[in-house]
Parts: C-alpha cells; structure tokens; sequence
C-alpha cells in the first residue's frame, strides 16, 4: 500500500490594497492616515506589488511596521 506524501503548503496570499489596509487598522483601533501608512512602506522598506490597477501590500509586512512604529513612539 502506497503512502500519500503531503506537499508543504504554499506561502499564504496575503497582500491587500492601501484603503483595505487603513481599513483594517481602522477596525483594530489603531488607525493611522493613509500619508503615515505609505510613510511606513518607505520607511521599512515594504514591497509594493502591483496587481491590476491597485498597488498591494503584505499585511504581515504592515502589521510588523505598525509594531516598531508604536515601539519607537513609546521608547522615547
């Protein structure tokens, strides 16, 4: 009897657009202006995918720069 090998998954999709990033900040309380949100791309060097007519970011990428930007505020 052959045993079926799982193949690993995939990375998981998770780019979204500006206004559905501001969005979610927006629901988690944390919201920020759009003119803060491309400052942190800049700033932390986050890739910009282009998918249709809309520029896409990684949530993860997001999430990781909100978390230091709210480190630096409160550091000092």
């Amino acid at each position: 009897m052959a045993i079926a090998s799982l193949s690993p998954a995939g990375p998981v999709d998770d780019l979204v657009t500006i206004d559905e990033a501001l969005a979610f900040l927006d629901q988690s309380g944390h919201g920020v202006s759009k003119t803060t949100l491309n400052r942190w791309i800049a700033r932390h060097h986050i890739a910009v995918t282009r998918r249709g007519r809309k520029n896409r970011v990684s949530m993860s990428d997001l999430l990781i720069a909100q978390r230091d930007e709210m480190d630096r505020m409160t550091a000092g």
